[in-house]
């Protein structure tokens, strides 16, 4: 993977320095950056380099899940929870347990939404769509945005 995040100028190696401090801890982390700049692949080295790495790193696009859906595929859902909801679904969170989470576009999400995200990030708690059940899981969650998130 480094062979995809290398670069020589002198701003970069700070990046990658930072990368290689930053990857042992098992704190969220956010990266800053316009599009295209590799936000994903600087994700999916701070999960390499650290203790999660033989565990799943799941990708979310935070942009291209519809609000009405985002919550049930990022937490799961009970059968019958709602219309179509036929079998129950894990979520990806679920799915990331003892990996990394990896949010994009997370400054699209919107803010009730970013709400509910904050419970995982800071005490590891899901509930399913349906469920009265709380779920305590081990996730590194990994965010990107390229929205001036202060500004916003």
């Amino acid at each position: 993977m480094m062979e995809l995040v290398s670069g020589t100028s002198e701003r970069f190696q700070k990046v990658l320095a930072q990368i290689e401090l930053y990857a042992p801890h098992p704190w969220p982390a956010l990266i800053l950056g316009e599009t295209g700049v590799g936000k994903e692949l600087i994700a999916k080295k701070l999960h390499e380099l650290s203790s999660r790495s033989s565990m799943p790193f799941i990708p979310v696009n935070c942009s291209a899940i519809p609000a009405g859906l985002f919550e049930s595929e990022l937490f799961g859902y009970e059968k019958g929870a709602f219309s179509g909801a036929i079998s129950p679904s894990k979520g990806l969170a679920r799915m990331a347990h003892g990996g990394t989470l990896f949010l994009d576009e997370l400054g699209e999400l919107d803010i009730n939404l970013q709400a509910k995200l904050l419970r995982l990030i800071d005490s590891g708690e899901v509930r399913a769509v349906g469920s009265q059940k709380v779920e305590h899981i081990n996730t590194r969650v990994i965010a990107a945005t390229n929205v001036d998130l202060y500004a916003a």
